[in-house]
Formats: C-alpha cells, sequence, structure tokens
C-alpha cells in the first residue's frame, strides 16, 4: 500500500531561496532500504539522465513566469519498488516590472522606459525589444538608473519591450518582465498637419449672460495637459488644465469671441496642432456658437 512506501525528501546547497541561473546541488534523501534509482522532475516533467542521488543542476531563467517547482522519487528492482515522491521545493525569482511612458506615442515624442524589481536593492537593468534578445539598453555601475529614454520616437521604435534586473549578490537576476507594447501613431513628416488632431466642442449652443459654459478638448490616448487660447493661436493660453475640459462660470459678454485649444505631453513638451476655432457670442438675450471653417 502506498501509506507503507517510504518517502523521499530533497535536501538542496545552498541553503535557503534559491534563483534561476545559479548552481545548486540537489541531493534525494530516502532513509529505508538501498539499491535506490533515483528520479527527478521540474514543473512536473522528467529531468533527462538524472538518475543520481546527487545532482547539481543550473536553474533556468523562467520566462513564463511560473514556478519552478523540483521533485524527486526513487526506483528498485526489489520490493518496495518505488517510493513516494518527495514533496516539491519551490525556486523563487523576484519579477522585474516595466513602465512605458507615454503609450501609445506620436513620432517626435520623447517616451520614458522604467525596469524596477520590488524586492532587493543594487539592480542593473537591461531592456529588450521583440524578445529576440537585442539589448537596446543597459546600465552600468556609473549608470545604475531605472529609467531609459528614447527621444524623437519613429515608427520603427514600436514593437514589443521587455526588461529584466541583474545583480552581483543573491538574486543575481531576476525573472523577465512581462512585455508591453509600444505603439506609434501615425508616421513622422516635418509639416505640422501630421501631429496630432484635437477637436473643441461645447456643451452648449445658446448662451445668456451668467450662464456657465464648457469647453472640450478631444485628443486621442492620454496623459496629455490641455491648454486653451483666446482670439490668436499664437497668443499665450488663457488657461492651463491637467483636465480636457475648460469651464467659464457665469459668462458675461466680455467672454465673448474665437476659442481653441492644444494639448501637450513630456519633457520637453511635444504639441498636437491647434484645434478650429469656435465662436461663443454672448449677450443678454439670445447667444448662438457658430464653429467656423
Amino acid at each position: 500500500m502506498c501509506g507503507n512506501l517510504p518517502t523521499a525528501s530533497v535536501r538542496v546547497s545552498p541553503h535557503g531561496l534559491l534563483y534561476s541561473g545559479e548552481t545548486v546541488t540537489l541531493q534525494c534523501d530516502i532513509s529505508d532500504y538501498t539499491d535506490w534509482t533515483y528520479r527527478w522532475y521540474q514543473n512536473n516533467q522528467t529531468l533527462p539522465n538524472q538518475t543520481s542521488k546527487t545532482i547539481r543542476y543550473i536553474i533556468p531563467i523562467i520566462k513564463t513566469g511560473q514556478t519552478g517547482l523540483y521533485r524527486c522519487e526513487g526506483m528498485r528492482t526489489e520490493r518496495p519498488q518505488r517510493s513516494q515522491p518527495s514533496n516539491d521545493l519551490s525556486i523563487t525569482l523576484p519579477k522585474a516590472t516595466l513602465l512605458v511612458k507615454p503609450n501609445p506615442v506620436y513620432p517626435g515624442e520623447t517616451v520614458t522606459l522604467t525596469c524596477s524589481v520590488g524586492s532587493y536593492s543594487d539592480w542593473r537593468y537591461k531592456r529588450h525589444k521583440d524578445r529576440n534578445d537585442t539589448v537596446v539598453s543597459q546600465s552600468g555601475s556609473s549608470n545604475p538608473g531605472a529609467s531609459y529614454t528614447i527621444n524623437t520616437i519613429s515608427v520603427s521604435d514600436q514593437g514589443q519591450y521587455w526588461c529584466e534586473g541583474h545583480r552581483v549578490s543573491r538574486p543575481t537576476s531576476s525573472q523577465p518582465s512581462t512585455d508591453i507594447t509600444l505603439t506609434v501613431l501615425g508616421q513622422f513628416f516635418c509639416s505640422m498637419s501630421l501631429f496630432p488632431k484635437v477637436t473643441l466642442s461645447s456643451d452648449q449652443k445658446d448662451v445668456l449672460t451668467a450662464d456657465s459654459v464648457t469647453l472640450t478638448c478631444t485628443v486621442e490616448s492620454s496623459g496629455w495637459r490641455f491648454y486653451w487660447y483666446r482670439h490668436r493661436q499664437d497668443s499665450e493660453p488663457v488657461a492651463k488644465t491637467s483636465g480636457s475640459s475648460y469651464t467659464f462660470s457665469q459668462v458675461s459678454v466680455s467672454d465673448g469671441g474665437q476659442y481653441r485649444c492644444r494639448a501637450g505631453r513630456g519633457d520637453p513638451v511635444y504639441y498636437t496642432q491647434y484645434s478650429e476655432p469656435v465662436h461663443i457670442q454672448v449677450t443678454g438675450e439670445s447667444n448662438t456658437f457658430n464653429k467656423i471653417a
């Protein structure tokens, strides 16, 4: 019966947490009987050509994000012909996290890739593109920073990015981050007409003095700051907002005129085109909003 079988156990050296890339010694102990032949498993798959009591093993870097689980069991020709398997030995690995901002992005913008590992310190980072192990950036001892900036981005920079951390002490490497797809919208030309477009709209068509009016500036993607202009687009903005709406409370006749908006983000600031103007006419009796062609 299974309950009467001797039980295998796994000992590991070095002791403590284990990490990918390290060479470890695993030993399978079975207290009763002799003449055992050993079978080793990784993630429920048999390790080929590993039949000794003690094995040395380089723990692979597991890019799927799954934890490596190791166990052993014994086999022999006489009764009992097998042992109960050992408990699983878990191989843990800190995981890297990649942030890409902004994303999606327009040609000519600046993009920052930030890699971090939540546990331990003194990490050096590598950033890769398209899972072909091509390193697009690598931090060194003189520049251990977690961030990497791509200036004046182009369509050729579009693709899947991932990163990983390395350090001198255990653990010597992190688990690679999840892939993030950097999307570049449109194509890069010098013409202003190819920059991102914004659309300006108003929530009312008829406004009386002392009414409240809200203008909304719409642009694709996120992370923008909005600039609001009156009369001339080359003048200083009358307001700057983090949100896409600008509200006039209790408008007066002097608030009338042409309004435009545009959006910007990044450092240096990357701007969209100016919107088409919206005309606000404020009177004491009736008001009309006319879209100027």
